[in-house]
């Protein structure tokens, strides 16, 4: 009986938190409005990395940029795809 009880309580409580949502409309004006201009795309490179719980994809990319000859503090890129072994991004400036 207090398994019911608690399932019930869970889905009213569910139930009561979906009210909080922003509505459709508010999601769809703010997606159109934080439209990327300006944004050039060059070149994409793709950097080796351990793929493990020692090395971030990011310092990866960081070693990459600067073995290329770019500042990684003020190079902007995008990463593309994450795999195992490797890491591919897009220099953006």
């Amino acid at each position: 009986m207090k398994k019911v009880f608690l399932g019930m309580l869970l889905i009213a409580l569910g139930f009561g938190t979906m009210s909080l949502t922003t509505s459709s409309e508010n999601v769809t004006k703010a997606s159109k409005a934080t439209d990327a201009e300006n944004v050039v795309a060059g070149p994409t490179y793709t950097a080796p990395w351990l793929g493990d719980c020692c090395e971030s994809p990011l310092s990866a990319i960081y070693r990459d940029i600067a073995n290329r000859g770019y500042n990684p503090n003020t190079t902007s890129y995008v990463i593309n795809n994450v795999g195992t072994n490797t890491v591919t991004y897009t220099i953006t400036n």
